[in-house]
């Protein structure tokens, strides 16, 4: 979790006025916060939980990125097109989303301007995760999955008494095989490589890195 962006502050912020809507709710896995083609117009924020950004490309389902716990999310609602081409799932088990309509959130900021730096930092970091997504597509299929899995323990692993990384159980190979673009049987395949080599110390839920 990207924990040394204070975004906490400037969801306390704006929670503050008394006269400002808005909703913290708690999502079941699975279940969609924005629909495909819906363009939103409220800004939100990951108090807890994980959830996927999902596009559809030749018919397949894809992730393309995954949102955090401390993430904003609701670019799009900025956006000039009148709507958009991908969906918001909550993956981990429960997530409980913060959530503020656009409008309320650019008075506010306008009376308190120092949180743009932050809102624009998260705006920046978001492109880069993208940009980090798109580098690691031309890599072979073990090693696009060897990334993935670096990635995701530095965002949500868990140390073990052993100080190993477990990844949490809802990081399937299914979840694997949308976000690395192969399919589910070459995931286990390679999964099982990386088991032998020492790499991987399980290769099965939790995935658990040597």
């Amino acid at each position: 979790m990207e924990l040394y962006k204070n975004n906490s502050a400037l969801v306390d912020y704006l929670k503050q006025d008394p006269l400002t809507k808005w909703t913290e709710k708690t999502y079941e896995k699975d279940r969609l916060i924005i629909d495909e083609y819906e363009k939103s117009s409220t800004f939100y924020y990951v108090v807890e939980g994980v959830i996927s950004v999902e596009i559809l490309n030749e018919g397949k389902r894809y992730i393309s990125s995954f949102i955090f716990q401390n993430d904003f999310f609701g670019l799009d609602s900025f956006s000039t097109f009148k709507q958009k081409e991908h969906s918001i799932r909550v993956i981990s088990e429960q997530a409980t989303i913060f959530s503020i309509s656009k409008e309320i959130l650019l008075r506010l900021l306008n009376e308190e301007p120092h949180y743009y730096e932050l809102l624009l930092t998260n705006f920046a970091d978001i492109f880069q995760r993208h940009y980090g997504y798109f580098n690691f597509l031309h890599l072979p299929t073990t090693e696009r999955i060897k990334h993935a899995l670096h990635y995701l323990s530095d965002h949500i692993g868990l140390l073990t008494a052993a100080e190993h990384l477990e990844l949490p159980t809802f990081i399937t190979q299914e979840i694997l095989s949308k976000f690395c673009r192969t399919s589910q049987s070459r995931v286990s395949v390679s999964l099982g490589e990386l088991e032998q080599a020492g790499w991987l110390l399980r290769k099965k839920v939790p995935i658990t890195i040597n």
